[in-house]
């Protein structure tokens, strides 16, 4: 996988990379609560192929969707009703058409979900 350095001018939908990919962030420490019972969206991508998007929802379980618009959706999800939100959490998830799945990363693999891909 490589990584794509986004340009200012552009928009990051436009180099959303729907077959294969990556993200990665931190939720900084006492901004999410991950047992409240309430439906967060921590991001939404799209473009004319289709798009990923991760919520909290009020399962309290982390949901990552990719989604190819014509050929399928694919979601993966982890219980985050233990983690603190008196700490700071990286999350990661990754997909690839190729070989199939999509893979969610809590705190560096410590809550990790895998699903295939059928399209």
């Amino acid at each position: 996988m490589r990584m794509v350095k986004i340009k200012e001018k552009e928009k990051l939908e436009e180099q959303l990379n729907l077959k294969e990919g990556a993200v990665e962030f931190w939720v900084r420490k006492g901004k999410l609560q991950w047992n409240d019972g309430l439906i967060q969206v921590l991001f939404n991508m799209s473009n004319e192929k289709g798009s990923i998007f991760m919520l909290k929802d009020s399962d309290n379980k982390l949901k990552f969707f990719h989604v190819l618009l014509g050929k399928g959706r694919t979601d993966v999800e982890v219980d985050v009703s233990d983690l603190s939100a008196s700490e700071a959490h990286h999350i990661a998830a990754t997909w690839s058409v190729n070989n199939k799945e999509t893979v969610l990363y809590i705190d560096g693999g410590k809550k990790t979900a895998k699903s295939r891909v059928e399209y």
